[in-house]
């Protein structure tokens, strides 16, 4: 995995949505390949996108079945190679995050669950 990696994830205001920012960006923090990207920005931006997706294989992390992530975009032609959707896995892991400001006990398993099914899934990218 050396290819320039951008997670373009959820920012929603539930508590998945702080799961995924969380994972997102400490993942980020952690990998030097790996960059966090605001979807918020792109959404604001008329017709482009960040620079920060220049060059990167660009992988959206949606936190509900609205995908707001994939939505947007595609409405900006930008390719997404994979999407994950993080409510599944977090169901999966049997966790239910409670709190939409701070991490509680689930949301804290889910992030690592989250982070971990991310980084398999980019193995295969």
């Amino acid at each position: 995995m050396n290819d320039k990696i951008a997670l373009v994830s959820c920012s929603g205001l539930s508590p998945l949505g702080l799961v995924v920012r969380a994972a997102t960006v400490e993942l980020a923090l952690d990998n030097e390949n790996i960059v966090a990207a605001c979807i918020t920005e792109y959404s604001a931006q008329p017709n482009q996108c960040s620079p920060i997706l220049e060059d990167a294989k660009v992988v959206s992390i949606t936190g509900c079945t609205d995908d707001c992530v994939s939505t947007i975009l595609k409405e900006k032609d930008v390719d997404i190679v994979k999407n994950i959707d993080a409510e599944s896995i977090v169901k999966e892991n049997d966790l239910n995050p409670n709190d939409s400001v701070r991490l509680d006990d689930d949301g804290e398993k889910a992030v690592k669950a989250l982070k971990d099914y991310i980084l398999k899934e980019l193995e295969n990218i």
